[in-house]
């Protein structure tokens, strides 16, 4: 009998620590996981990096903003908006989030030389020339942080968006290049389904 409860004993034992260790096994297989996506995230070239990646592709452009994707494969990348110089043509370039390399440049030929040499010739008469220009005059209109810039033409008339983080919620500012003046303010905050909009055409 003595014998029996012993033998109950030994395989009790022996199932809990089976178990215990297809638990470690688990947690550490997790654990290493999560240091994998820690690491490949701490890894990342940076926007500043990208930016300067970016401007070798297009010599004297100016940027517009960096966004960080993700490709269908999974595979992480910024692609940077670059304007041309004395032209009304955008830029995207493509650049691995990991490594720096240049995955793709595409341009955007929208416009006919016609058109980007007019607007050149409007763009030297401009009150607001720069992106860093674009993002003063928005804060002075609305308190918050930058996120992106987008330079627009039509019909001659360039305009700045101006992309904002603020308490709450998000805005956008639009100006007019010509004159530097604000046309609309558009803010939307997480908490309300009003926009609190104005319109200064």
């Amino acid at each position: 009998m003595m014998n029996k409860k012993l033998g109950i004993g030994v395989l009790s034992a022996a199932i809990a620590l089976g178990t215990m260790g297809t638990v470690t096994a688990a947690t550490t297989n997790n654990s290493s996981n999560s240091n994998s996506a820690t690491a490949t995230t701490s890894k990342l070239i940076g926007e500043t990096k990208a930016k300067q990646i970016a401007l070798t592709k297009v010599p004297g452009g100016t940027i517009d903003g960096v966004d960080l994707e993700r490709y269908n494969n999974g595979k992480l990348y910024y692609e940077v908006d670059v304007d041309k110089a004395n032209s009304t043509k955008d830029v995207d370039v493509h650049i691995d989030a990991v490594t720096g390399t240049v995955l793709k440049v595409v341009n955007d030929d929208n416009d006919d030389d016609d058109n980007d040499n007019q607007t050149a010739t409007n763009n030297a008469n401009n009150k607001v020339k720069t992106v860093a220009q674009a993002k003063a005059i928005a804060l002075k209109a609305v308190k918050g942080t930058v996120t992106k810039v987008d330079r627009d033409s039509d019909d001659g008339r360039v305009t700045y968006e101006v992309d904002l983080k603020i308490a709450g919620g998000e805005a956008t500012v639009e100006i007019d290049a010509a004159t530097g003046k604000v046309l609309s303010v558009d803010k939307d905050y997480d908490n309300d389904d009003d926009n609190d909009d104005y319109d200064n055409d």
